[in-house]
């Protein structure tokens, strides 16, 4: 009997110890979380001809109502999609990538026209490259 009741005590302390070592967890257990940063260093020349926040405050209406038009033709996803590639640090990786998204989703004629109507505020000679792929 006595042999029994020590089987079960080490039994029941290594199953603790287990439980402690696999799935017990302080309460109150700081997390930290480093935050990263994106620091670009550019020696090329820029993409964006003018200023990213004022480029579409200096396209005419009618270029306006036809960005629009054929930007809004694209899923909500692909929007999103192309809000991030623009806010991204790297300009030119973020052009690099919102061209690439265009020229998949929209057709020939309105990637064209997009891309005619971009030439005005981008280099493109910088990034067509890229597009090509």
């Amino acid at each position: 009997m006595k042999r029994i009741l020590i089987y079960l005590f080490l039994i029941c302390i290594v199953m603790t110890n287990i439980y402690v070592m696999i799935f017990w967890e302080p309460p109150g257990k700081v997390v930290i979380k480093q935050k990263i940063s994106k620091e670009v260093v550019s020696y090329s020349k820029p993409v964006y001809k003018l200023d990213k926040t004022k480029i579409f405050e200096r396209l005419s209406s009618n270029d306006k109502m036809e960005f629009d038009k054929i930007i809004n033709r694209l899923s909500a996803f692909d929007i999103g999609k192309i809000k991030e590639y623009y806010e991204d640090s790297n300009d030119e990786e973020g052009a690099k990538n919102i061209f690439k998204l265009l020229k998949k989703r929209l057709t020939l004629e309105d990637y064209t026209r997009i891309h005619e109507i971009s030439s005005s505020f981008l280099e493109f000679d910088n990034i067509k490259w890229e597009i090509k792929k």
